[in-house]
Parts: C-alpha cells; sequence; structure tokens
C-alpha cells in the first residue's frame, strides 16, 4: 500500500525537521514522566516525536504506514541513536504488535488524518496494558471544520473565528498551513464522535487541555488544538466480569 506521505516525505522531513525538540509545552506536560516506559508512537511519521519521547527515558516503538518517512526516521536514527525501534504498519490495525505490550501510546497531531477512527482507537487499546496511559494532539474539531475562517473588525481590529459545517463529517481539503506539496487534508469528526469512538474501545478520557497560541492572532481567542489523556481498562484481556 502506498501511503500519500511517501509522495512528500522529503518535504516533510525538512519541514518537520531531523531534531527531537517538540515546540509543545503542553504535550510535555500531559505526558509527564516516562522515564523507562514502553511507548509506541502511532502515525510516527519521520520520528520527532518518538525522537522526542526516547529523549526523556523512554523505550520507543514508532509505527507508520509511510515506507518513506520511515526511511527518513532510520536515517534520523542511525545520525543520533537513541534506540527507537521503527516498524512499517497501518495504525487502523496495528499488526504485529502484540496484545498488553505497552505502558503507553501517542498519536501526535494524527487521528485526524486516519480514515478509520474507531479502527485506530480499538487497536491503540488493544496494545495497551491494563492501566496503560495515552496521549492524543488533533486539530480542535470545533474551530478547524469543513467551512471555517478568520474575521478582522473593522473597528479596533480584534479578530474572531467563524465556523461552519461542524455536523459534515468526513474528508475534506482543510486545515494546516504546510508547504503546497504536503498534503493538508484530513477528516472531520464532532467533538462528541471522538469521545464516543474512545469509551466505546473501553479508554477513559482523563484530560482534556486546550491552550492559547501566538500565531496567527486567532488563536489566542480560540483553541487550534486539542490536546486528550486517558488510560486503557484496568482488567487484563479476556478477564470476565461480573461480581466475584
Amino acid at each position: 500500500m502506498t501511503a500519500r506521505y511517501d509522495h512528500v516525505a522529503a518535504e516533510y522531513d525538512e519541514w518537520v525537521g531531523a531534531g527531537s525538540a517538540l515546540d509543545d509545552p503542553t504535550f510535555s506536560e500531559l505526558i509527564g514522566d516516562v522515564t523507562g516506559e514502553q511507548v509506541c508512537v502511532v502515525a510516527c511519521g519521520q520520528g520527532r516525536e518518538a525522537r522526542f519521547l526516547a529523549t526523556r527515558g523512554a523505550a520507543v516503538t514508532g509505527v507508520d504506514l509511510s515506507v518513506k518517512l520511515l526511511e527518513k526516521a532510520g536515517e534520523h536514527e542511525r545520525s543520533t541513536r537513541l534506540g527507537i525501534t521503527y516498524r512499517h504498519g497501518d495504525a487502523h490495525t496495528l499488526a504485529g504488535l502484540a496484545d498488553d505490550s505497552f505502558d503507553g501510546v501517542v498519536c501526535y497531531m494524527a487521528l485526524m488524518d486516519i480514515p478509520n477512527l474507531d479502527g485506530a482507537v480499538r487497536s491503540i487499546a488493544r496494545v495497551l496494558r491494563p492501566g496503560g496511559w495515552y496521549a492524543a494532539t488533533i486539530t480542535h474539531p470545533c474551530f478547524k471544520t469543513p467551512a471555517c475562517g478568520d474575521l478582522v473588525d473593522h473597528v479596533d481590529q480584534s479578530v474572531r473565528r467563524t465556523v461552519g459545517q461542524y455536523f459534515a463529517e468526513g474528508y475534506w481539503d482543510g486545515p494546516g498551513a504546510h508547504r503546497n506539496a504536503l498534503p493538508v487534508g484530513a477528516y472531520h469528526r464532532t467533538l462528541s464522535t471522538y469521545v464516543n469512538t474512545l469509551t466505546s474501545a473501553g479508554l477513559t478520557i482523563d484530560q482534556l487541555r486546550e491552550s492559547p497560541q501566538d500565531n496567527p492572532p486567532v488563536w489566542r481567542e480560540v483553541a487550534q488544538l486539542l490536546y486528550i489523556r486517558g488510560s486503557s481498562r484496568q482488567e487484563p484481556r479476556g478477564a470476565r466480569g461480573g461480581d466475584e
């Protein structure tokens, strides 16, 4: 299977960069201390988040559908050895990863790019150990919709965000200020779809975070990103329910 990012891997790698720096303090606070933990990065791309987690002491496995982006990730690993394992795989199934095998799973800026949200979320739940944690960051579904834009007040130059077609779920050529060569489309889903999909897969939602950003000015008024952290079921897979 050819991933759409195979065609723009070089441009994407140049845009993201080779280092492990992730300028996202909200996400850093969300994941907390990962020292000594086994962490899977789903849709790892060229490995930036995997490198970030590895420098914080995690043993990291990165999975991505794009062979070309994984080649870039491998190049960065060979340049600066961090002990990261990269695997070619589909986020919908995470085939080849054992059940209950990770302390944590990270999916950074990718769930909205994955066609089958339910499949991906259930796969994340499957590979998490009982009580394991997950953290995801997505473009905010309430403020990045198929019809949205900014208005500037002609009197005081203040900025307003307008949104429309919030309930029009599906693929759209939407968010992002990327280079022209890069795909910018995503799958819009309502907030309730994300919440219900996570909980129906047996995942809790323990924290939601929204943070203002400085650029462009509208993101000081409304949230550009939504951060989610939660955990998996406590009982081992296959354990019988009911009272003892």
